[in-house]
């Protein structure tokens, strides 16, 4: 008898999709504002870039008037899951501080450019809801410019490249100490460029004249 495996329904992938459009975004020089709101959930993360880097002129643009195409997307998820044990407890307000500590760790982004919005869950789906999102979204931190989300390379990995992201966005100090990566702003421009016209088409959020 062959495997059986078990798929999420498509209606479950549509509710989700819906669930976050109705999402509020907010500053994220705000953030502590909801640290008591945020502080007993998992779930997913969205931040949204409106700021001047000439890299990110496609999402400033589609964000322009609205949240509509976020740059990074990740997951905040239960830390007892793996052995069953605990109850599903704060994880959103973590996350975020730790991504709004990069972000002005950097020295050429502004953490007044960002808002974020959460789709916060009671239930543990959050590595199946972060890969829908991803899919649906396509964030550019997530597909086309790694590294944002990662922490300081453990015992043994400090000669890995540094980082896309710690290269084109320096000031993250376990990051200084690491060989350079050999990309480049200039050479990541086009394929930004396509990639945040490609998503803004598709999702209906406004583009740059071309």
């Amino acid at each position: 008898m062959p495997l059986e495996v078990f798929q999420a329904p498509p209606s479950l992938r549509d509710q989700l999709i819906e669930f976050q459009a109705r999402q509020q975004c907010h500053p994220l020089t705000q953030l502590e504002d909801f640290k008591e709101e945020l502080a007993g959930y998992v779930g997913i993360y969205l931040l949204y870039y409106r700021g001047e880097f000439p890299l990110y002129s496609g999402v400033r643009v589609a964000n322009q008037t609205a949240c509509c195409m976020p740059i990074y997307i990740g997951k905040a998820e239960n830390p007892g899951k793996r052995t069953g044990k605990g109850s599903i407890r704060g994880g959103l307000i973590g996350r975020l501080r730790e991504h709004r500590s990069s972000i002005l760790q950097a020295t050429n982004l502004d953490v007044g450019d960002f808002d974020f919005a959460v789709v916060a869950m009671a239930v543990d789906l959050v590595a199946w809801a972060e890969a829908v999102l991803i899919r649906h979204f396509q964030p550019l931190w997530c597909s086309v410019i790694s590294g944002f989300g990662i922490h300081a390379p453990g015992k043994g990995r400090g000669a890995q490249m540094r980082s896309m992201w710690d290269e084109i966005h320096p000031g993250r100090s376990f990051a200084v100490q690491l060989p350079a990566n050999l990309v480049t702003v200039g050479g990541l421009q086009p394929r930004v460029g396509q990639h945040c016209q490609n998503v803004a088409v598709r999702l209906g959020c406004p583009t740059e004249e071309r």
